[in-house]
């Protein structure tokens, strides 16, 4: 039974949620900015265009808000209508789409074939989800009654949940795995980093694809009411919120990285590599020298010149003494 507060109040607590994790998105976003200001131009128009639609999404929360608990203050009845709904429908299933196809195009790029088809697959369906979801959103916007326009859309908007859902678990189960994978077969230094990753990938699959299970559930037990809303309409902003942070803890694991090779690259005793026993026994700093100077050569794409060796050849009699 709808109720002031199963459908007003579940509204307000939902707009404040999803005011807060604005915030954090904004406060995100501007870290990546500053931390990555000469990242690739494609990477920051996807920050930018997703903190925009974030913008839009919010503002529609707010309106509705706004329009419930203001111009119908004292006739809750006669808000039989939730246009905005519908806009924040549109705004946060282009936010989840784009972040999606995103992290399915990683899987396709880095999953060796023919397995890399798993990203194209969850690549298309996303897409077309969007579709379908941009249709319904729209049907939410033109509709003169919300509870008759749930009740007609009710099977389609759980399959549509569900489909979510399904992309999300897909995308985190394939990425982890692949990851594992390579834990496997990599020196033990930089399975701390794979490591992190691979938690990272959990926690971000699996807060997205919980409060999307989530939404199914409240929704499939109360569709009469506004409370699956105030879980709705922060869904959004984990999705963002967890690209986002992966774009900023490239700090943290670029710093793992490097405290691996600097410190030695011991082989594993259990993989493919303790086939291959160390036979040189310069310092570790001669290691971390030559390392960098690698990494130098690949990003200024310059020639190789064997008389660019004369220096490191210089340091390593040095050390020798």
């Amino acid at each position: 039974m709808a109720t002031i507060g199963n459908t007003f109040g579940a509204m307000e607590i939902g707009s404040i949620i999803t005011v807060f994790l604005f915030g954090i998105v904004t406060l995100q976003t501007h870290m990546y900015f500053e931390r990555f200001s000469q990242d690739r131009i494609p990477f920051k128009i996807l920050v930018v265009g997703i903190w925009l639609l974030e913008l839009g999404n919010t503002m529609a929360v707010v309106y509705e808000v706004y329009r419930v608990t203001i111009i119908y203050y004292g006739n809750p009845g006669g808000a039989t209508r939730h246009p905005a709904l519908g806009m924040v429908v549109i705004f946060g299933t282009y936010i989840a789409t784009i972040i999606q196809i995103f992290n399915c195009y990683r899987l396709y790029s880095i999953i060796p074939k023919p397995y890399n088809i798993v990203g194209l697959f969850a690549g298309v369906l996303a897409f077309g989800r969007a579709i379908v979801v941009t249709y319904a959103g729209v049907l939410e916007i033109k509709a003169t009654s919300y509870a008759a326009n749930i009740k007609e859309m009710h099977d389609w908007i759980m399959a549509l949940l569900a489909m979510g859902a399904v992309i999300d678990i897909i995308i985190a189960v394939s990425m982890v795995y692949f990851l594992l994978t390579k834990r496997e077969k990599d020196l033990v230094k930089t399975t701390t980093l794979i490591d992190k990753l691979i938690a990272f990938a959990l926690r971000t699959g699996l807060i997205t694809s919980i409060n999307a299970v989530a939404v199914i559930i409240v929704f499939g037990t109360m569709p009469n009411n506004l409370i699956f809303f105030a879980v709705y309409s922060s869904l959004s902003k984990l999705y963002t919120n967890s690209l986002l942070s992966g774009f900023n803890a490239r700090v943290s694991l670029r710093d793992t990285l490097n405290k691996s090779i600097s410190g030695g690259l011991p082989h594993r005793t259990d993989g493919p590599s303790s086939r291959y026993p160390q036979e040189n026994t310069y310092n570790k700093n001669v290691i971390s020298i030559q390392m960098k100077t690698t990494t130098e050569f690949r990003s200024d794409d310059a020639s190789f010149d064997p008389a660019d060796l004369s220096h490191l050849e210089a340091d390593r009699d040095s050390f020798k003494r």
